[in-house]
């Protein structure tokens, strides 16, 4: 990403829902994404907002295999991992085969394993998806909700307290919550999120 464009990134910096990271014009508490859903993850934050050049960017990354971009990305995920608090580990979202096969590599695993070396937290695998789902994209909110019920597993009975789980861009929140309901099922105390970008 050029200066320029760097310029015209809409950063997230406390402008945005204190729980799950949607941006807003100032600090809320809830907002109309996550008020009324009883969710599991404890909070979520995001470098950027879903929009402009970090979509570009993003999209180049997932869609046209630029892994290296993703050393990029991670370094603008620091400030909000950091403004989370301590982690125990870091893990990452898991793709489906189907996804993970078509692109050659998980983009979550790729920024996780990035944030890892730069906040000095170990990282490793603790979630596997049970089923094929199908693609996120352009399915409401209900949809969604339905399309990852139960789609996602813990792979060892002992995980760590505190879970910081990395994804690379959240839209209703609905995978990385039920992420964080399998991670608390299995013992996690505490999940926040991280992901490059949040949709407005």
């Amino acid at each position: 990403m050029c200066v320029a464009c760097e310029s015209g990134v809409r950063w997230i910096t406390d402008d945005a829902c204190m729980k799950c990271g949607r941006p807003s014009d100032a600090p809320v508490p809830r907002c109309r994404d996550c008020r009324d859903r009883n969710l599991a993850f404890d909070r979520a934050r995001a470098a950027s907002s879903y929009e402009g050049p970090a979509r570009d960017a993003l999209k180049s990354f997932k869609l046209r295999g630029e892994r290296r971009t993703a050393r990029e990305l991670a370094r603008w995920m620091v400030p909000p991992a950091l403004s989370l608090g301590g982690a125990d580990v870091i893990a990452w979202v898991p793709s489906t085969r189907r996804s993970e096969a078509e692109r050659g590599f998980n983009p979550a695993e790729e920024l996780a394993r990035r944030l890892s070396r730069s906040l000095a937290v170990p990282v490793t695998r603790l979630l596997r998806k049970t089923r094929e789902t199908a693609d996120q994209a352009g399915l409401s909110g209900a949809a969604r909700r339905e399309n990852l019920r139960d789609a996602f597993a813990a792979v060892t009975t002992r995980i760590p307290a505190r879970v910081l789980l990395v994804d690379d861009v959240m839209t209703t929140g609905t995978t990385v919550n039920e992420c964080a309901a399998a991670l608390k099922a299995k013992g996690a105390k505490r999940v926040t999120v991280v992901t490059f970008a949040r949709a407005p």
